[in-house]
């Protein structure tokens, strides 16, 4: 497929074969030169031989043999100087991490490699990808051919979807930690910051003070307010606020709990400041997100 320099984007129902099952696993070899384009799901991008150049409207990265990175939904990114480059284009959607294993989203690499360095690299605070040594390729590499495998089957019945997505989560976490061991090049704050929010992520059930932070981060209280920032948006506390109400959100959808219990479980022993904070945060009350969640099911 050819593409103009027009502003094209893919969307997820032209590569997922139904809403339930959003994994596709495409191998590019040899991968060709493409335009700046987006998609509105997750790819990840795995570089198995030859070399290159990925690029986006504000920077370009050289492509070698090991290099792992993900692209986000809504970035426009592209390739050219191509030269053999052979790789897997792993595309899938985020609700795995929101609703079926959210205990992916305590590991410090998940934070590290899905939020903060696609955040980075787009800020151009980063000047490099993951990359893999040939021993470690040699242990992925098999994991995504049987995905592949799987997730193209045409068999209904056999359990080839729910093997390719056991596959799918078990790249994932060897990938979360293999870039949590390895040493991180030009910017050693990203797992400083991954550790913080995994913390976070690990701790919706209470409040958490700057104090533990500072301990984890071994940072200033100014220091830690501005890295935060830099990579979320938000100040620690905040960002905490949002992912118990999240939390929040998540319990109201699928549980019977109420509203009181829901507060307590995230950590808000006061309804009354409960309810203002998911106020703040998703701009309804939760009574009435309830609600709408009814109609959303």
């Amino acid at each position: 497929m050819i593409l103009s320099n027009m502003n094209v984007k893919l969307l997820s129902s032209d590569f997922f074969y139904s809403p339930s099952f959003n994994l596709k696993v495409i191998e590019r070899d040899p991968e060709i030169p493409y335009p700046l384009h987006s998609h509105d799901f997750y790819e990840l991008v795995i570089i198995v031989s030859g070399t290159g150049e990925h690029f986006t409207s504000k920077n370009s990265f050289s492509l070698h043999p090991g290099n792992i990175f993900l692209i986000t939904p809504d970035l426009e990114h592209g390739y050219r100087n191509v030269h053999d480059l052979h790789l897997y284009n792993i595309l899938f959607s985020n609700k795995i991490f929101l609703e079926t294993y959210p205990d992916i989203r305590n590991m410090a690499g998940f934070h590290a490699m899905m939020t903060l360095e696609p955040h980075y690299r787009k800020e151009q605070l980063v000047q490099y990808f993951m990359q893999l040594s040939p021993a470690q390729m040699a242990t992925i590499l098999p994991m995504v051919e049987l995905m592949q495998r799987e997730a193209d089957s045409v068999e209904t019945d056999d359990g080839s979807k729910s093997l390719a997505m056991a596959k799918m989560i078990e790249l994932l976490i060897t990938l979360f930690r293999m870039y949590s061991q390895q040493a991180v090049r030009g910017n050693p704050m990203i797992m400083r910051m991954a550790e913080a929010v995994s913390f976070l992520e690990s701790n919706t059930d209470r409040n958490i003070s700057v104090q533990e932070l500072i301990g984890i981060t071994n940072m200033s209280v100014s220091t830690l307010n501005r890295h935060f920032h830099s990579a979320t948006g938000f100040s620690p506390i905040e960002y905490h606020i949002q992912l118990r109400v999240e939390k929040a959100c998540r319990l109201i959808r699928s549980s019977q709990m109420t509203m009181g219990e829901i507060s307590d479980a995230t950590g808000f022993s006061d309804a009354n400041y409960f309810s203002r904070q998911f106020r703040k945060v998703m701009g309804m009350s939760p009574r009435d997100y309830k609600k709408r969640s009814i109609t959303w099911y």
